[in-house]
């Protein structure tokens, strides 16, 4: 009977247990919001129910489809990413200032979000083909660099800062394991540093909103009405919280409450002691995800590991930070918590992707163990021979 190749079952276990996490926080932080609005407390939650079960069933199907695969077919999803982005600019639903989705079968589709899956594949593609010349600025990083600058340019033109400064530090790390050299790194970090500085001059409202934090921060400003309403939550729930439920910064004061600002609401109701279960979660999730990265059966599957499990938790880290007011807000979602559609979906196609490396990773050291097995048998037959 031929012996089945399982992909790496913690790692799965523990972000299903952060999607129920989710559910029941969006269900609690939600529910004000969708009864006063839509006329059913249960509105957010089905919502979010119906993307997750999307999600879901592309993550078993990706966790069927090799990685090989998709990082040959990685320059055209690239291409397509671009070209998402480009659409999304002219024709995306206008919404708090910025263009950033558009709807696709009812969902509010990010096209920042399958452009950030499809870059760290190209990513891990190039580099592990070209890790002879990652030294040469020319022949090894240039065209990187240049599909990397498409994107983030093209996130920050939505204007979406958050996101394409999250990508920049993925990207970052891929480049930094395939073995760039210290000084391309250190050029490489002075240009970012200019650039961004002529993109806040471009979108001075960004500027403004990054010059109010430090000056909050520094007792000179007030802080923005939502981090003063997320801090009021952190407060109100101390160390044990009030209780699923009952929450009361989710009626009306908090804005976003199942969605950018769930960690708050978490916080309130469950206290220190959950936010710090979840942290912990997403801790043994880099982890878990770092492992199967080490373990993968080439460099290429190594580097899109990192870049995946990077991804999850920068985003995690991210989203914490800012409703803890330890930085400037940007919209950032939690990874498998809060309320999305898209950031949701991408996230669990990056999981399928994760463990369908775990499963090569598998399929080799069952194929060393035969090959092992096989030889001590041969070897103790012909022991045998000998004796007779």
């Amino acid at each position: 009977m031929r012996k089945r190749i399982p992909f790496d079952v913690l790692f799965l276990m523990i972000v299903l247990v952060l999607i129920v996490i989710g559910i029941t926080a969006i269900y609690s932080a939600g529910s004000y919001l969708g009864q006063a609005k839509y006329g059913s407390s249960q509105y957010f939650l089905i919502a979010h129910l119906m993307r997750l079960t999307i999600g879901l069933l592309l993550m078993v199907l990706f966790i069927k489809i090799d990685f090989r695969y998709l990082l040959d077919l990685s320059p055209a999803l690239l291409g397509f990413a671009v070209l998402l982005l480009l659409y999304v600019l002219f024709n995306g639903a206008f919404y708090n200032g910025s263009r950033r989705a558009f709807l696709v079968g009812g969902i509010s589709f990010q096209p920042s979000e399958f452009a950030k899956i499809a870059l760290i594949l190209y990513l891990a593609k190039y580099f592990a083909d070209n890790r002879k010349n990652i030294e040469d600025f020319n022949q090894g990083l240039m065209p990187a660099l240049v599909a990397l600058a498409v994107v983030v340019f093209f996130i920050a033109l939505e204007p979406d800062l958050g996101s394409a400064v999250i990508i920049f530090i993925i990207a970052m790390i891929m480049i930094f394991l395939a073995g760039a050299s210290f000084y391309h790194l250190t050029a490489l970090a002075s240009a970012t540093v200019v650039v961004i500085s002529i993109f806040l001059k471009l979108y001075p409202y960004q500027l403004q909103r990054i010059s109010s934090y430090f000056s909050a921060i520094r007792g000179v400003g007030k802080l923005p009405y939502q981090i003063t309403q997320s801090l009021i939550s952190f407060g109100n729930g101390g160390v044990f919280g009030v209780g699923l439920g009952n929450s009361r910064q989710k009626m009306h004061f908090l804005p976003y409450p199942y969605n950018d600002f769930i960690f708050s609401i978490i916080g309130e109701e469950m206290g220190l002691i959950g936010c710090a279960i979840i942290l912990t979660l997403f801790l043994l999730l880099l982890w878990r995800g770092m492992w199967i990265a080490t373990h993968a059966p080439d460099k290429a599957g190594q580097l899109l590991a990192i870049g995946i499990i990077a991804s999850i938790t920068i985003y995690a880290l991210f989203n914490a930070g800012i409703a803890l007011n330890l930085l400037p807000v940007t919209g950032i979602t939690m990874p498998f918590i809060s309320y999305g559609g898209s950031s949701l979906i991408m996230n669990l196609v990056g999981v399928g992707i994760l463990l369908n490396i775990s499963m090569q990773n598998g399929a080799r050291r069952y194929r060393s163990g035969r090959k092992s097995s096989y030889s001590k048998k041969t070897t103790k037959k012909s022991r045998n021979v000998r004796r007779h």
